[in-house]
């Protein structure tokens, strides 16, 4: 077979792929419902520790696939913008793309066919390079299934070795684009960690202030893109945990002011004015439960010659005037419950 037929055979069998996979897949499309095979086991690569050494609580953000979107894709350059920036994690998009393969693709299959997708969607000399980090990355990934790290090995010493063996296979400016962000979040776990322990005796100000100096110098270009991700409420149990040893030391009425101040920081009046109700509603229940238990003992100490029924009866009208119905009801049957329970 002569050179000029097997250039067109393989550019129609090119084509052919790309098309199949274009028709069947909706490649450019927002829906998430395939979970295809993949190198790293699953679509999120969790059979492999090795591969998400952070977990994948996360999931996928909701910009996930932004840079291949057919309506907003960008240039290599815009990408690199936004991987340096922390608006994408490149391991991630990986991940959501190859959701798109089907389930009977084997690894190198799903590989292939986003290096294809490249090759359809970008011009020289963008392709060349945005098919270099998703080449580099598929060789990582390969590396990284024949690494044998003992289960003994600390979370520390083992975020090591993967660190080194990426610089190793992917020199230090493609590791910096491709993990730098998910290798600041580690760095931030330990330092926050530490900052903690060692600021204890800080004024509540200087150690809130403190904590977010760190949280910036330590992400650095990634910070504003992590923070904006981040949920509000861990925001807001990480302060109340900065500011510990003040609000034990306010009674409840003040304890309640600083609360409501700090909710309304991070959640807005209307929310932080409901979690104040939720903990009025609890105190107030728990306030009714304790007089309830109060008149109850009163009642048995001074009725031991009524039978059983009796007592019953006239404790739940007790219980019914302190509490509502509902709410005796309830109470009665965690009662039963923990009687159960102990016999």
């Amino acid at each position: 077979m002569d050179k000029k037929n097997i250039f067109i055979i393989s550019g129609l069998a090119l084509v052919v792929v790309i098309s199949v996979f274009f028709l069947t897949k909706k490649f450019g499309s927002s829906s998430k419902d395939s979970s295809g095979y993949t190198e790293s086991g699953g679509a999120d690569g969790s059979s492999d520790p090795n591969l998400n050494p952070l977990g994948t609580s996360s999931q996928f953000w909701d910009e996930a696939l932004s840079p291949f979107r057919d309506e907003e894709r960008k240039s290599y350059l815009e990408l690199v913008g936004d991987l340096q920036s922390g608006k994408i994690n490149f391991v991630w998009e990986i991940w959501a793309l190859r959701r798109k393969c089907d389930s009977s693709y084997k690894a190198e299959q799903c590989n292939a066919i986003l290096l294809a997708y490249v090759d359809a969607n970008y011009e020289s000399p963008d392709k060349e390079k945005i098919k270099d980090l998703f080449e580099s990355y598929f060789k990582y990934e390969s590396a990284i299934h024949q690494l044998d790290i003992p289960a003994s090995t600390s979370f520390e010493d083992k975020y090591e070795i993967l660190k080194a063996k990426r610089k190793q296979i992917l020199g230090d400016e493609k590791e910096e684009l491709i993990f730098g962000m998910e290798e600041s979040q580690v760095q931030f776990m330990e330092g926050s960690r530490n900052f903690i322990v060692s600021s204890k005796n800080m004024s509540p100000e200087d150690r809130v202030r403190k904590y977010q100096d760190l949280k910036k110098k330590t992400y650095g270009s990634y910070y504003e893109s992590v923070v904006s991700r981040e949920d509000k409420f861990d925001h807001y149990q990480t302060e109340l945990e900065l500011r510990d040893r003040e609000l034990a030391g306010l009674n409840a009425e003040e304890k309640e002011k600083k609360l409501a101040v700090l909710e309304t920081k991070y959640f807005g009046k209307e929310r932080a004015a409901a979690m104040a109700k939720v903990r009025k509603d609890e105190v107030d229940e728990k306030n009714r439960i304790s007089d309830y238990e109060k008149q109850e003992k009163e009642f048995l100490s001074h009725n031991s010659n009524l039978s059983a029924s009796e007592k019953e009866k006239k404790l739940r009208e007790i219980r019914v005037k302190i509490l509502g119905e509902e709410e005796a009801d309830a109470y009665a049957r965690r009662a039963q419950l923990e009687q159960e329970t102990k016999d």
